[in-house]
């Protein structure tokens, strides 16, 4: 086989593994063949929980299907830089999963906290629409920020498979992904399919994640001067290396900039960050769970949090970021994974 051909036959094998990543889980399946049900959510400090509602329902279906207050002190001290009197929590129903929106101080205007493209940490969650009515067009009438650099089609176009790809930051700086998808495996007007973790060491995070989710990469990635790639991220000869597990009904997806680096970060993720400050791994028995995670070695942080009929325990990765895992004991069961509508 020729140089060339190598390249060509290299090249159509990754776009041909880009589309299939595209499409993500959003199949409403979970508890394929790990321990948790699935990724129930994931977790946004924001400064204003009815202003980030009204941004976002402007673009795609965004409701809170719960939402209540609890004492600042249910949380452990170590998960926030200071204490708080009181924490507003909403819970906004997607398709595919929910996202966790908290405000620590309700009623006080917050900061804007735009976190690089590059890291670390929880960087975006990824929205997936169909092309011929894309998300995207409708976050940018609402006012998102664009990240990418792309003409009048609906993003990035990495390789002709039907699937173009764009970034913004909400009025909070928070960065979101929009996929516009021509031939979608769903009917909604939007879904989640993944929550993004921009690492330093990815390797060392994929074996991490194994451990944690009881499951393989089903898919991992190297890339460089690739200027489509860059447009995406608004970045200019970047080197990226990526991994993506499943949850079933949704995916973490793991970055690693070799080019620009990612900095490793200094301490630990703090719940009242705002931005992106965790993802939230459902089980059906919370105590078995944290006996199998003890004996994979992966730290917890704090004890066990009851939170509005759930039963929550916080750990961390090697990089300092938070994840939990949570148990449901009252809550309504519209409101668990297993709860979530079956593919349209």
């Amino acid at each position: 086989m020729t140089k060339l051909r190598f390249k060509i036959v290299a090249l159509a094998t990754l776009l041909c593994a880009g589309a299939a990543q595209a499409q993500g889980s959003g199949d409403g399946k979970a508890g394929l063949d790990g321990p948790h049900l699935g990724l129930h959510h994931a977790a946004m400090t924001v400064s204003d929980i009815d202003a980030t509602i009204a941004f976002y329902s402007k673009a795609v279906p965004y409701k809170a299907v719960r939402r209540f207050k609890v004492n600042g002190s249910v949380f452990p001290a170590a998960l926030l830089s200071r204490p708080y009197k009181q924490v507003e929590i909403a819970i906004i129903a997607m398709p595919t999963g929910f996202i966790q929106l908290m405000d620590f101080e309700p009623g006080k205007a917050g900061v804007a906290n735009p976190r690089p493209v590059i890291g670390p940490g929880y960087t975006h969650i990824c929205f997936q629409s169909a092309s011929k009515d894309p998300a995207i067009f409708r976050f940018m009438a609402a006012g998102l920020s664009i990240i990418s650099r792309f003409d009048a089609k609906d993003g990035v176009d990495l390789g002709g498979y039907g699937v173009r790809y764009s970034y913004g930051r909400d009025p909070d700086g928070i960065m979101i992904e929009n996929e516009s998808l021509d031939a979608p495996k769903r009917r909604e007007a939007a879904w989640i399919t993944h929550i993004a973790n921009v690492v330093h060491d990815r390797d060392k995070m994929l074996e991490f994640y194994t451990r944690l989710l009881g499951r393989k990469t089903h898919r991992t990635m190297e890339q460089e001067n690739n200027s489509k790639l860059d447009a995406v991220g608004g970045l200019y000869n970047s080197k990226i290396k990526g991994g993506w597990f499943t949850v079933g009904n949704m995916d973490i997806e793991v970055w690693e900039f070799a080019r620009p680096k990612t900095p490793l970060r200094s301490g630990r993720q703090k719940l009242d960050e705002i931005g992106y400050n965790s993802f939230g791994l459902e089980v059906t028995d919370l105590k078995a769970e944290k006996r199998r995670l003890k004996a994979q070695k992966i730290p917890l942080v704090g004890g066990t949090v009851s939170l509005d009929g759930w039963r929550v325990q916080y750990g961390v990765d090697p990089e300092g970021n938070l994840f939990s895992v949570q148990e449901n004991l009252s809550s309504d069961q519209s409101l668990s994974v297993m709860g979530l509508p079956k593919n349209s």
